[in-house]
């Protein structure tokens, strides 16, 4: 019977110290996200709770953007690191940027690719769209467009619907595959139609120009007007454009032209 007591006592203690740790990680995750961010990381700095790797990543942001604590990129940097080599994606993509803008430590694009694969081989999906901007430029490592078009792909199957107008582009220019328009409109449309600002602008400007597709200025500017509502400048711009000069069917109107400048200035000062 005794035995019996020891072990249930045990277990209780064991089970006991699981959810204060539990709840120490989630308690700051809740105040983070509600924004009391000095209360966030009060529950975050807790010993126990710095074992969650999700935790430990989201005090190295607090300090990456001075949230509750005096900005400080290094510091943020050292908790970025720890979450990172206890395997969390988003911490190695987070250190990986560090590394790429030299924020808290010197530039190293070499060290950014070698985070940035890391987290991408977790099928993190903005770290497999950096590996596939880093391998198209060649920046950090060798430039490899057919190498660069397979990490677009893996970002796009796992939810980077801006990876469909990187693709589009390969495909627009040639670039690792052969050229073909109308393929890269039909990932344009993949884009555009999730609601990708820069596949909607893409896929606007193969209607007004008919490269890949029949040219269909009504659609065009359905296209434009969307990315435009995504916040897309480049196609506020183009909208301006097209009305002070009448392009693509519509009457010069000097003043919705004025409009869109407007509010392509206002998105690029608040960007």
């Amino acid at each position: 019977m005794k035995k019996i007591f020891k072990i249930a006592i045990f277990v209780f203690i064991l089970f006991a110290g699981f959810h204060a740790f539990a709840n120490n990680a989630a308690q700051g995750i809740r105040s983070f996200k509600a924004g009391r961010y000095q209360e966030a990381m009060s529950y975050l700095m807790k010993p126990d709770a710095q074992r969650d790797a999700k935790a430990v990543n989201l005090v190295g942001y607090l300090y990456d953007e001075g949230l509750g604590v005096a900005k400080n990129a290094e510091v943020a940097n050292q908790w970025y690191r720890k979450a990172a080599e206890m395997g969390f994606a988003k911490a190695q993509f987070n250190l990986g940027l560090s590394y790429q803008y030299g924020s808290g430590v010197s530039k190293d694009e070499s060290e950014a690719v070698k985070w940035f694969r890391k987290a991408a081989e977790q099928k993190y999906f903005k770290a497999e769209s950096k590996m596939g901007y880093l391998t198209a430029e060649g920046i950090g490592v060798k430039q490899d467009y057919k190498e660069a078009m397979k990490w677009y792909r893996r970002a796009a199957e796992h939810g980077d619907h801006g990876a469909y107008a990187d693709i589009g582009l390969f495909y627009d220019k040639g670039e690792g595959v052969t050229k073909d328009p109308n393929q890269a409109v039909q990932y344009y449309i993949l884009g555009a139609e999730k609601g990708n600002g820069r596949a909607q602008l893409f896929l606007a400007d193969c209607y007004a120009k008919g490269n890949g597709i029949r040219q269909d200025n009504e659609r065009a500017l359905h296209w434009y007007r969307e990315a435009a509502k995504n916040g897309n400048v480049m196609a506020m711009q183009e909208l301006a454009a097209i009305y002070a000069k009448g392009r693509l069917g519509v009457r010069k109107n000097e003043a919705e032209s004025q409009r869109w400048l407007e509010m392509a200035r206002e998105k690029e000062t608040h960007s």
